[in-house]
């Protein structure tokens, strides 16, 4: 490994167990699992999850239904790129099989962790919707950041994991969003157009 990766392989690692193990708290501690395994709580699930998809295209109409559709060919083109071509070419095991005295607080999924695939998934998902609703960008971005945040708070990534995971997220999240949306395909946009 050359100088520079092992330095920044070093600050991953160091940054990792600051964040696993010393700047932890027990609210955190219970909270953290939660927002980082959300979508698979029955609750969430099967009851908030639909509620709210159903509420957004009753609402949104037509336009929320291209915006879902260009959301989940982003997310789905970005998981399949991370989980089965760039972590099987990187190899780069979880902390927990690497960094002695790592703490395990949720399910990990798997041996291999660069990239984080939550942090892909969150990251072309809030980009999309960022394109569409720019007035909600803060907040779709604020999410994936708290749960890119959660997966190396239970021990699941590295930061780099979840850094290279929003790279490529918003990789795939922009450019779907301009070719499907249009340019400047914001909510607000298409309502100054038809002026």
């Amino acid at each position: 490994m050359s100088a520079p990766l092992a330095v920044m392989a070093a600050a991953d690692r160091w940054l990792f167990l600051k964040i696993n193990r010393d700047w932890t708290s027990a609210s955190l501690n219970a909270l953290m699992p939660v927002v980082t395994d959300l979508h698979k709580l029955a609750w969430f699930r099967w009851g908030v999850a639909p509620g709210a998809l159903a509420l957004w295209l009753w609402r949104g109409g037509r336009r929320a239904l291209q915006v879902l559709a260009v959301a989940a060919v982003a997310v789905g083109a970005g998981d399949l790129l991370a989980y089965r071509v760039i972590k099987p070419w990187v190899a780069r095991p979880r902390p927990e099989y690497a960094v002695l005295g790592a703490v395990k607080r949720a399910p990990t999924g798997g041996y291999l962790g660069f990239p984080s695939n939550h942090a892909v998934n969150t990251a072309a998902a809030a980009a999309v919707l960022s394109a569409a609703y720019p007035g909600g960008a803060f907040a779709f971005a604020g999410a994936a950041a708290l749960i890119g945040y959660s997966r190396v708070y239970v021990g699941a990534h590295y930061p780099g994991d979840v850094l290279a995971g929003w790279a490529l997220g918003a990789l795939m999240g922009w450019p779907w969003a301009w070719l499907m949306l249009g340019r400047g395909g914001g909510v607000s946009g298409r309502k100054k157009k038809r002026r």
